[in-house]
């Protein structure tokens, strides 16, 4: 698992993680459930896609979330770091974002952050958009030769999301916060 990432270009050992992205992930998280005030209180369930080493289900801890969490990670040494820290209310899979194993519209709130440039991207949100119920957080990297592709793929898929984006000067990703319009 660690060679495939490297062939998607991210070949960060998962022990290193934290201390190399930590604090910018947090300023991330930070803007998308302080500053947008995303309700917590109305979400018993949690897709984290390209989780990582768990750095969202902690930060949501922190903030009082005590419903199910689930974490996807294609790299199976993020999984493990991942699970190094014990939650009876989580469950971490070994998985794909362009094949997710689970059923139509069962999270309340989906998450990828940090992400989507390393995706087949219109496969990936279309996976997103079928599991996700309510709200979906897509974040882009700037700078990227890519960013601004993304960008128009993630509003031409999702418009019929109410779409909102943040972009602060001080933080990495351009961020969409999505809402299923009702049906």
């Amino acid at each position: 698992m660690a060679k495939i990432g490297r062939v998607l270009g991210y070949d960060v050992p998962a022990e290193g993680y934290r201390e190399l992205y930590g604090e910018e992930q947090l300023q991330k998280y930070d803007l998308i459930f302080r500053n947008f005030m995303i309700d917590l209180g109305d979400v018993d369930l949690i897709l984290d896609v390209g989780c990582g080493i768990g750095l969202l289900r902690e930060y949501l801890r922190g903030l009082g979330f005590d419903g199910l969490y689930i974490g996807l990670d294609i790299l199976e040494d993020r999984i493990m770091e991942a699970r190094k820290s014990r939650d009876p209310s989580s469950d971490l899979i070994l998985a794909d974002a362009h094949h997710l194993p689970f059923r139509d519209r069962v999270f309340d709130l989906t998450a990828l952050i940090t992400v989507a440039h390393l995706l087949r991207i219109e496969n990936s949100l279309r996976e997103l958009e079928r599991v996700s119920r309510r709200i979906l957080i897509v974040t882009i990297l700037k700078g990227l030769k890519s960013s601004a592709n993304l960008s128009k793929i993630v509003r031409r898929l999702m418009s019929n999301w109410m779409i909102i984006s943040l972009d602060k000067p001080w933080i990495k990703d351009l961020i969409y916060i999505l809402v299923r319009r009702r049906d």
